[in-house]
């Protein structure tokens, strides 16, 4: 399903932080997140971030996301009015991602590489996806 845009103006703004990781013995780690849902308009909107973007209610804003069940889910943000994109960072994404499918045609021979090679895939098609809503809404 590919990615479309949304626009209009914000309102009902609720913001909440999440946090995800393990911690053990010897360290760990833990990585916080910005959830933010709104409206756009009637419509539902929804935006994981590193940080908290800068808008407020009755800015006029363009996403650019995916709608699953009832809510867009956008994956870039800009605010309309002062011109500013938000969007997480890709590079994490692409290194993983090709080092996974490293992994898996080195491991191939064990069939696990098959999980690796997949897993690296998606990984790469997620921070795809990302880097083509900030694209959009930066062109």
């Amino acid at each position: 399903m590919g990615l479309t845009t949304l626009s209009g103006a914000v309102s009902g703004i609720r913001h909440s932080t999440e946090t995800r990781g393990t911690v053990g013995r010897n360290g760990g780690s833990v990585k916080t997140g910005q959830v933010i849902a709104f409206r756009v308009g009637e419509r539902s909107a929804q935006i994981k971030l590193a940080d908290v973007p800068d808008i407020r209610d009755g800015d006029e804003v363009t996403l650019a996301g995916r709608e699953k069940n009832g809510v867009f889910k956008a994956l870039a943000l800009r605010n309309d009015k002062t011109r500013a994109v938000y969007s997480i960072p890709t590079t994490v994404g692409y290194l993983m991602g090709a080092t996974l499918i490293a992994l898996g045609v080195m491991t191939l021979i064990f069939l696990i590489g098959v999980v690796f090679i997949a897993g690296g895939l998606w990984t790469l098609y997620e921070a795809y996806s990302y880097t083509q809503a900030a694209n959009m809404l930066r062109g």
